[in-house]
């Protein structure tokens, strides 16, 4: 018997060794770096850039100026940011809000979310990171479908607040999602009323964002605690902003925007502890008529001010530095700059944002269809050799610089090298092709459109040079390997286990 459960106990642990990793791609650390270990996006529905940042001033539709913010918290938090003064928003609704945020698209819409490689969450999903939710509005269905849990308030009701969880799966096998962490969401919502049972409105509007921020700072506090080394985002979305905006008039809103800013250190302070980068912005901003009148940004006598478009970006993060970014930039750019934070190569598949560089350094990928190995040179120094692998991340570099990338691989006919300069302004991906080129690629280098500029375009979307579903055909033959092995395991164990 116990030579028995020693066999057991062997077959399982030799067929967890043998189960299917996530590939990764070879890192090269060529000035230090310090990666976060995730991030939290919270995004204050409707909270217009105007009223919360001192550099600008809101003004109503008649010209009037209007009263600003009273803050605290979110003007210390800002000294340890990088602050972008203006971002505006493609679309002044929550919808497009969110689904601008999350695939860097000015035109995005819940169904484009939803196609493949089209948002963050597919990008960092290939890249092992868990993406969990808790929103109380911009929850579509869409973009619950891209969280592997989400906590939603699907009415978005202040009186009736019911949250739910849904989970979804993204990759093969048991879910990754802790069953610890669902049993906690589920706590948390079902608490969720006691945080609107306020006979009075104002601390309705602000118990409801509480609870989002409570539900989040929980499950920061569990994720440092119980997988410290999961990467992951956490999405939050607390919604009483904007409601305050529509139906307690711009008085209503400035409390319920300094109630949410009272509450909000702690979770800052959490994630600061704890590694975690921390980005506050929001869907779209609230404009209104007149002086204490009721509030609006969808309507085109809305849509078209400063304050229904300009919303806050706060970021800090390792390596962000602080300070205030000038320029125009648009709401499309925040996917990219997530990534870049994170310092996750590739791209959202339909983006037409560009990263805003928030560190002093830049990151490149280098995806070769075969293994290979890779020379990295800066003025014609070699400063990286990497070999073994098919995909290379080079982290650190210096930005506005021309680098040289030397490619040696497996082709299909045979070894190839390949060579390509490009000059580094944001996080880029260049991907060498084998000899046979697709229709519509370069005259004969056996590169793609790896130039400066579209090497910035990042990740091809399809299968690309890396075979089936970005897959090469090695690769196939190892998982199906694998997956026998696995298999003939599992068939031994079931004998053993049907033995008397």
């Amino acid at each position: 018997m116990l030579f028995r459960t020693q066999s057991l106990v062997f077959l399982v642990l030799f067929v967890l060794l043998l189960s299917p990793i996530t590939s990764a791609y070879t890192e090269v650390e060529v000035s230090p770096v310090q990666t976060p270990n995730g991030a939290v996006l919270f995004i204050a529905d409707g909270m217009s850039a105007p009223f919360v940042y001192p550099e600008l001033t809101p003004y109503a539709l008649d010209g009037s100026p209007l009263e600003r913010a009273r803050l605290e918290a979110i003007p210390e938090i800002s000294k340890e940011s990088a602050k972008v003064l203006e971002l505006r928003v493609p679309q002044t609704f929550t919808e497009g809000g969110h689904s601008v945020l999350v695939t860097g698209n000015t035109g995005a819409d819940s169904e484009l979310v939803s196609f493949r490689d089209a948002s963050v969450f597919d990008v960092l999903h290939e890249q092992g990171y868990l993406c969990i939710g808790v929103m109380e509005k911009g929850d579509s269905w869409s973009i619950c479908a891209e969280h592997d849990a989400i906590l939603r308030d699907e009415k978005n009701s202040i009186s009736k607040m019911e949250p739910t969880l849904e989970s979804y799966e993204h990759n093969p096998g048991p879910s990754k999602v802790p069953s610890g962490l669902l049993e906690l969401m589920e706590e948390k919502a079902a608490g969720a009323p006691g945080y609107v049972s306020s006979k009075e409105a104002g601390e309705r509007y602000s118990g409801y964002n509480r609870w989002g921020i409570d539900t989040a700072y929980a499950l920061v506090e569990y994720m440092a605690r119980e997988y410290p080394a999961q990467k992951y985002l956490l999405t939050v979305n607390v919604g009483a902003v904007d409601m305050s905006g529509h139906y307690r008039g711009n008085y209503g809103y400035l409390d319920c925007i300094e109630s949410l800013d009272s509450d909000l250190m702690p979770l800052y302070e959490l994630c600061k502890g704890n590694n975690i980068a921390f980005i506050l912005t929001a869907d779209h901003g609230m404009a209104f008529p007149t002086d204490d009148s009721r509030g609006g940004h969808q309507g085109e006598k809305y849509s078209v001010s400063d304050e229904a478009q300009l919303v806050p970006l706060i970021v800090r993060a390792p390596d962000v530095e602080s300070g205030l970014i000038k320029g125009e930039f648009g709401q499309e750019d925040a996917a990219l700059t997530l990534l870049g934070i994170l310092n996750v190569p590739g791209k959202p598949r339909f983006t037409d944002g560009e990263q805003i560089v928030l560190k002093s350094y830049v990151n490149l990928e280098v995806k070769l269809p075969g293994e290979g190995s890779v020379e990295l040179l800066k003025a014609g120094k070699p400063i990286a050799s990497p070999k073994n692998d098919n995909e290379f991340l080079f982290l650190g570099l210096e930005p506005d610089f021309t680098y040289t990338v030397k490619a040696t691989f497996e082709g299909e006919n045979g070894q190839e090298e390949k060579e390509e300069e490009l000059f580094l302004e944001t996080d880029s991906v260049i991907e060498f092709r084998d000899l046979e080129l697709k229709p519509g690629a370069d005259d004969g280098s056996g590169i793609e459109s790896a130039t400066a500029s579209d090497a910035q375009m990042g990740r091809s979307s399809g299968a690309g040079s890396n075979g089936i579903f970005g897959v090469s055909f090695g690769q196939l033959i190892g998982y199906f390997l694998i997956g026998l092995i696995n298999l003939t395991g599992l068939v031994v164990i079931a004998k053993i286990l049907k033995k008397p």
